[in-house]
């Protein structure tokens, strides 16, 4: 070990501060646990600045797949809770029944600390009017979608929502950040992790590198929450070749087109929707992207004439149709991400699209404007499933290290996973750590 490299130590070493890690080292500071917990981006601010949220972002919004499918990942305080839309669906069914993972009281705890409810009647603007008609017209139940929004907090609508919080009333893990570190806990920022170090099949510690070179930490624990993507590698160094092998991303696709009224722009982005389609693997919910990603879109897809198109923003609706895709591709040492889509994530995409078309042409869009983005991925998971890799305990075979995040999820959820990894954590937590 060189002299100037940096040395730490403590009980519970958490890796990431997205809403799993957040979440644990939140749970082991209110119990007076020793916890440090480590996050590979920056504190970024101001929150609810679109500029900020661009250096949030790994690569600037353009971190891909080989195969060219978009994802997203935010390097920052709070992980990908920055720009998620406070949406709040409760675990799968398949958790309990598949892996006897039975997460009813910790499902309470969340209710109870950060208070899911349906987008108020207030806050639905004429745009998701437009197209909660339509949408009932075709057959759908479409109605408010829960968040997890202080919404007296919002006044006549919801700002930026992608960007942060800028007044507090989304919820994001930074606010667990913080509750833990007023209860004791330690962050250091710009600190990734490479490999977890073990002795006779025990956690011994973690090295890695920060702003000031290689950082080694003695620890009891660790629990890697870096996210589906950043996982892997650790594992991989770590003596688990296996992780990182197939990989959903609960794919994406934005429908667009035209009215004559005012556009999706203004209002609370999946603000309502319909889980009629949840058992086929589809969900539908309004939604648009914040207009500068909107304009980057309009410019990849057709240069200065694209961006043109902007002049119709005003004025355009959008729909949101997430898809439960199949396992597939990979995640290599040097985070190199293979995610093909197969067969039957295409037609599922298409058959989402197309419901979108429809009811946007019921809602008055002229059907020669429509047009809908290429797929992207949201929520890269699965890549250490319970199961698999981990048992349902979350425990890894090296006796000391945990994985709680997305990439725990053994089967695709089609939906924001962000209410179940909360209550994995704070599972983990009572169950295991402070047990």
């Amino acid at each position: 070990m060189a002299a100037d490299t940096k040395r730490l130590s403590a009980k519970t070493v958490v890796v990431g501060s997205g809403p799993g890690g957040a979440t644990v080292a939140r749970e082991l500071a209110l119990r007076g646990q020793d916890v440090l917990l480590l996050e590979q981006g920056a504190y970024h601010r101001p929150e609810g600045n679109y500029a900020t949220m661009f250096f949030m972002a790994d690569r600037f919004f353009s971190l891909g797949s080989t195969e060219g499918t978009q994802m997203v990942r935010l390097l920052t305080v709070g992980g990908s809770t920055m720009a998620y839309l406070g949406t709040a669906f409760e675990p799968p069914a398949w958790l309990k029944d598949r892996f006897g993972i039975d997460l009813s009281p910790y499902v309470e705890e969340v209710r109870r600390d950060l208070k899911p409810s349906p987008t108020p009647d207030r806050l639905i603007g004429e745009a998701q009017k437009r197209i909660m008609e339509a949408a009932r017209e075709e057959g759908y139940d479409w109605k408010p979608m829960p968040h997890f929004m202080k919404w007296e907090k919002v006044g006549s609508r919801v700002k930026r929502p992608f960007a942060g919080s800028a007044k507090g009333a989304k919820w994001t893990a930074r606010e667990f950040v913080e509750e833990a570190i007023g209860h004791g806990a330690r962050l250091k920022t710009r600190m990734k992790a490479q490999q977890v170090l073990a002795k006779d099949g025990r956690v011994t510690g973690l090295r890695g590198v920060g702003r000031s070179g290689e950082f080694w930490i003695e620890a009891e624990n660790v629990v890697l929450a870096g996210g589906g993507l950043s996982n892997p590698p650790i594992m991989q160094a770590s003596g688990f070749p296996d992780a990182g092998q197939g990989v959903i991303i609960d794919p994406l696709v934005l429908t667009y087109g035209v009215y004559s009224g005012r556009g999706s722009g203004p209002d609370m982005p999946m603000g309502t929707g319909t889980m009629d389609l949840a058992d086929e693997g589809i969900i539908l919910m309004d939604c648009i992207d914040p207009w500068p990603l909107y304009m980057l879109g309009l410019m990849m897809g057709g240069g200065i004439k694209g961006v043109a198109n902007m002049r119709y923003f005003p004025h355009t609706l959008g729909i949101m149709a997430k898809m439960r895709d199949e396992f597939a591709g990979w995640v290599k040492p040097d985070g190199t991400v293979s995610k093909p889509l197969t067969e039957n994530d295409q037609k599922l995409i298409a058959r989402g699209v197309e419901i979108s078309k429809k009811i946007l042409v019921r809602a008055g869009c002229d059907p020669a404007s429509i047009f809908n983005t290429p797929p992207r991925g949201a929520h890269p998971a699965g890549t250490v499933r319970i199961g698999d890799q981990i048992d349902t305990d979350l425990q890894t075979p090296m006796a000391g290290l945990y994985v709680c995040d997305s990439s725990v999820l053994a089967e695709p959820m089609g939906m924001p996973p962000v209410f179940t990894i909360v209550a994995l954590a704070k599972r983990l937590v009572a169950e295991k750590l402070a047990a």
